[in-house]
């Protein structure tokens, strides 16, 4: 029996008008995504235009590029730090910083090797750190890295830190650290040696323990990951680390859990020191995007009044795309023709609170 003209008519228009609202649908619920992947393709045609002005990452040792924001993982575990990882990398992040003791490099092995699944995608630069308990001798060292390694699902990982200048169950004050945080080192040496690592480095250390390390290591530390922000600039720290060519890597930059810095009543004191300033060009700076510029702009002493010159680099947290975007596209924010950038560091710098959110290791010998 054949259908009617009108009712074939009307049957076409229905089925049009469901596919045009299926269509709608779908765009609306990929905005985000589609968003993030034009982000993502536009930082990458800027990284290639700027990289070799240092803007996107710093060469910590030869021929290895080390991203300048880095997407921090403490306390993410599970599901909830594959999701985040996933997200971060969506978003451009090129650098993933983990650790022995968060106990999460499973989950992100999980999230880089679904990444690496799609298309011709680049692995990132991953960075790990040995945990205090896994610093007791040489071999066990060695050990720690090779399950780093199982964990991540790599071959080899570009950089490796001794996440502390003291092994655990010791008392801070015993000599004993120093020893045992040779023998560690020498153990990150080897695997260097042998591939496994393509960067070797330290965490938490202060002035004393490099200068103690510098005495006895064969390869010097590629870096030092260490708390550094307005209420805890650490300049002393950051010129030696300067002077003895090893990079600077910050943490907590917006303070200790919950962001303390970006408070909103700290926040809008902050702000009504630079209310009267605009910028020529209208640049929108989120708050945590000034945090963020102060910890890439503020070295030692002699960065004090920096606006040019990027130091380092830093590990960031958050957990919605939104934020991870806003963190990571202060990359795309002109620093050195911001007036009002320039005034809000000066703010910044002159914050007389001196506070250290995350534990001190000064206390070890």
């Amino acid at each position: 029996i054949s259908t009617p003209p009108r009712v074939e008519r009307r049957t076409r228009r229905l089925f049009s008008f469901m596919s045009f609202m299926s269509s709608k649908e779908e765009k609306n619920t990929h905005r985000d995504d589609d968003d993030v992947n034009d982000h993502r393709q536009r930082e990458r045609r800027r990284r290639h235009q700027r990289d070799d002005d240092g803007v996107f990452v710093k060469e910590i040792a030869p021929n290895v590029f080390m991203p300048r924001v880095a997407f921090g993982t403490y306390k993410l575990k599970g599901e909830r730090c594959s999701t985040a990882v996933a997200r971060a990398l969506e978003c451009g992040y090129e650098h993933i910083d983990t650790a022995s003791i968060y106990k999460n490099e499973t989950d992100i092995g999980d999230a880089l090797n679904e990444w690496m699944k799609t298309g011709e995608r680049k692995m990132p630069f991953v960075a790990s750190k040995i945990a205090p308990a896994e610093m007791h001798s040489q071999l066990l060292v060695e050990q720690a890295v090779s399950k780093i390694l199982g964990r991540l699902r790599l071959r080899t990982i570009d950089l490796i830190m001794l996440h502390w200048p003291g092994v655990s169950k010791v008392s801070p004050d015993s000599e004993i650290h120093k020893e045992k945080r040779k023998n560690a080192y020498r153990g990150l040496e080897k695997c260097l040696k042998e591939g496994k690592i393509r960067a070797i480095g330290v965490s938490n250390y202060h002035v004393r323990h490099l200068e103690e390390l510098l005495t006895y290591c064969e390869i010097p530390p590629s870096v030092n990951q260490i708390e550094a922000h307005p209420m805890w600039p650490q300049e002393e720290l950051i010129d030696f680390c300067e002077n003895k060519g090893i990079t600077v890597v910050k943490y907590s930059p917006f303070g200790g859990g919950g962001a303390p810095l970006l408070d909103d009543e700290f926040v809008s004191s902050q702000e009504r020191e630079v209310a009267d300033v605009t910028d020529d060009d209208e640049q929108a700076w989120k708050p945590s995007q000034i945090l963020l510029a102060w910890s890439l702009l503020r070295g030692g002493r002699k960065n004090r009044d920096n606006n040019t010159t990027l130091c380092g680099a830093v590990v960031v947290k958050a957990s919605s795309k939104e934020r991870m975007l806003e963190n990571y596209k202060v990359l795309e924010k002109d620093f050195s023709n911001s007036k009002y950038l320039s005034r809000a560091l000066k703010v910044w710098d002159s914050v007389k609170t001196r506070k250290k959110f995350a534990w001190d290791s000064d206390c070890v010998t």
